[in-house]
């Protein structure tokens, strides 16, 4: 397959991420984007519109979270394109399209998608109908809660006077009274709320290419993500032809091929692995390999899964006995002082990524013990969005509990996902310590999103 036609079967394939406030146009842009690339379009809102009209329906507090979480798991809401090309959106069957457009709806709808299990219920089901790609989705927490691997992410924004008067002709062409004030007084409400609610707020996905749609018209706008969208293709189909020949970069030294080989050996005989894996193509790139952290034993279990020779970072401690220092040495072990931003280390380790070598670390910083992930250091974030390598992120169950899988009453598994890409890496040159902690989440909502998959695996 030529590159031309390898950028065109890629073009159809990718998950757009559109985000933005209400009224910056990112609604009827994603609908062009959609019909114009022949994409499947997921209004992540209208689903969240969806919920508010049941719980208007069953008489529901909007701040009972628990009732509204629970009402959601059991609502079937599916989004279908009519015979004029418009989008229907069906709530347990039922054309809900004009309903969830009321003035009720949109006052409700904030409070009621701001409740953790309602989100939850919400995203598992948007990144379900993501999986096979082809999509584009808008909302306000995609490209950083909902689809951190978006392959183009880009943020819409416009003034509030502007979209006030976007929304009030939308409003109107839909058959609903009311006024410029009652509009520019709700959005500016939705605004406040959406930006400072603590699950999922309304914010630009560091790395999105920011799109100020004030003094541009549909059609630029349409155009603009379009372009991203192409160039991305572009982008991956070099990869994939480069990756189809041997590099230098992907040479394993033979001792790190024995070690390799042996402990992949013991683990599929004895443990029973299973890989699962979510890219097929071969990129011609390196990563910032990432992992949740439960064990001793994840450094060789994780590293073991990889198919080319990575470098790790590894707590200094372990590095006090000359002997197993020497050793963990020979594989690319590097020391790094936990709970801390050392310098030394996150240097050496961006000259290992700029000679075009892949590190593995584990952003928790340390074991955790519990069934929930731990918080992210920083430095995971600064790497990434310093470098612009991407993030490749996986997640390894089972790994504390070895005895029983060795048993077969546990499964170990070691689940790898899809590649984290900055849309716009100019995003370098003016990077704050903010937008590093906030790519270090991102990341970790990446890993989340694979536990969450092993724990309730997500059918195509």
């Amino acid at each position: 397959m030529d590159k031309t036609q390898l950028k065109q079967d890629l073009l159809r394939s990718l998950v757009i991420a559109i985000d933005g406030p209400a009224g910056s146009g990112k609604s009827t842009t994603t609908r062009l984007v959609a019909e114009r690339l022949a994409y499947r379009q997921i209004d992540t809102g209208a689903m969240y519109r969806a919920i508010t009209v049941k719980v208007i329906e069953h008489d529901l507090d909007p701040e009972d979270g628990e009732r509204i979480g629970a009402l959601a798991a059991d609502t079937a809401i599916s989004l279908e394109r009519s015979p004029d090309g418009t989008m229907q959106v069906l709530l347990d069957g039922r054309d809900v399209t004009r309903e969830i457009r009321s003035p009720e709806v949109t006052r409700l709808v904030s409070p009621v998608s701001a409740h953790p299990l309602v989100r939850k219920v919400m995203v598992r089901e948007q990144r379900r109908m993501s999986e096979a790609g082809g999509v584009v989705l808008d909302g306000r927490d995609i490209g950083s809660v909902v689809l951190p691997h978006a392959d183009v992410k880009a943020y819409m924004d416009a003034s509030l006077e502007i979209r006030a008067r976007r929304r009030l002709q939308e409003l109107t062409e839909k058959g609903t009274r009311t006024s410029l004030e009652e509009v520019r007084k709700d959005i500016e409400l939705r605004d406040q709320f959406d930006s400072s609610r603590v699950d999922s707020p309304l914010t630009t996905p560091v790395g999105a290419y920011v799109l100020n749609t004030t003094d541009l018209t549909i059609e630029q706008q349409v155009q603009q993500v379009i372009s991203l969208a192409e160039a991305r293709a572009a982008e991956l189909a070099e990869l994939i032809i480069q990756g189809r020949k041997k590099t230098p970069v992907e040479k394993i030294r033979p001792i790190y091929r024995f070690a390799h080989g042996l402990i992949m050996f013991f683990l599929k005989a004895l443990w029973g692995i299973r890989i699962d894996r979510k890219i097929q193509h071969r990129y011609n790139e390196n990563y910032i390999f990432v992992c949740n952290h439960k064990a001793f034993a994840d450094p060789p279990l994780v590293g073991s899964s990889l198919s080319r020779e990575v470098y790790f970072l590894a707590k200094a401690a372990l590095f006090r006995n000359p002997l197993f220092g020497r050793l963990i040495s020979t594989f690319n072990a590097i020391p790094l002082k936990r709970l801390a931003f050392d310098r030394s280390t996150i240097r050496k380790s961006m000259a290992l990524l700029e000679s075009g070598r892949s590190i593995l670390l584990f952003p928790e910083g340390q074991r955790v013990f519990t069934e929930e992930l731990g918080k992210p250091m920083s430095g995971v974030g600064y790497l990434a969005v310093k470098s612009g390598v991407p993030v490749f992120p996986m997640y390894v169950d089972g790994s504390n509990r070895l005895w029983d899988c060795l048993w077969r009453k546990r499964r170990l598994i070691i689940k790898h996902g899809r590649p984290l890409r900055l849309t716009d890496p100019s995003i370098s040159r003016t990077a704050t310590s903010d937008d590093y902690r906030r790519y270090s989440d991102t990341v970790m909502t990446s890993i989340q999103a694979l536990k969450d998959e092993v724990e309730r695996p997500v059918l195509a």
